[in-house]
């Protein structure tokens, strides 16, 4: 009777097994992988309706940045690189208001629009659509974001074993957001969870959770 159960206990947990990689499997180009899990109907999208398509609402806050500022005529121009950061990554903007409390996040509605748009502008470059191959190709190139500031693209990982030619790394893109000098900013490094997402107007890569939209700025600016 016992190895009946066991049994019962190890097929339950396999069908557990493939529900989840079957649910991972819908979106899983947010894990990596961009192009190939896209359908050709996304592909043809510009980035806000992408960004506002997505089943799992994960750009739910960055679409209403974009509402709230008026800005979607930014993020759907034609020939930019976009850097889309994700729902946690905006509460750390929101957490910055409330250093004692940082449950009670500030609404983005009670932010100054000329802030959210400073902020938003960090994560656009126009005239260049920088895919993970152009990154690595270049290893390292900065650009101007959208206010002009200095940003710095790398291209790296795919380190092989010493005297084998076995990969060890995937490779990567970083995006990194040196200070300003003369404001109150902090070298901001920011990684990616997705690289190479093809809209009809960019190429969009996805920072990962623990990135923040305050993108270098510090607590100061935003008081």
């Amino acid at each position: 009777m016992s190895k009946i159960i066991s049994l019962k206990k190890l097929l339950l947990a396999a069908a557990g097994i493939i529900v989840m990689l079957a649910a991972c499997r819908k979106d899983d180009y947010y894990v990596d992988g961009g192009l190939s899990h896209q359908s050709r109907e996304e592909q043809n999208m510009p980035v806000y309706d992408f960004l506002a398509s997505r089943s799992n609402h994960m750009f739910d806050s960055l679409i209403k940045i974009i509402d709230l500022t008026g800005t979607k005529s930014l993020v759907n121009q034609a020939g930019i690189t976009f850097f889309a950061v994700p729902n946690p990554g905006v509460m750390r903007l929101q957490m910055n208001y409330n250093p004692d409390d940082r449950q009670a996040l500030r609404p983005l509605a009670s932010i100054g629009k000329d802030t959210l748009v400073k902020l938003l502008n960090r994560f656009i470059i126009t005239g260049a659509k920088i895919s993970l191959e152009t990154a690595l190709n270049d290893k390292v190139r900065y650009y101007k974001d959208l206010n002009g500031d200095s940003l710095m693209i790398s291209g790296k990982g795919g380190g092989v074993n010493a005297g084998s030619s076995v990969q060890t790394s995937a490779f990567y893109l970083e995006y990194v957001h040196v200070k300003i000098p003369g404001t109150d900013t902090i070298r901001f490094t920011g990684n990616m969870q997705t690289h190479n997402l093809i809209t009809a107007n960019a190429i969009v890569h996805v920072l990962n959770n623990s990135s923040s939209f305050a993108a270098g700025f510090k607590l100061k600016y935003f008081r």
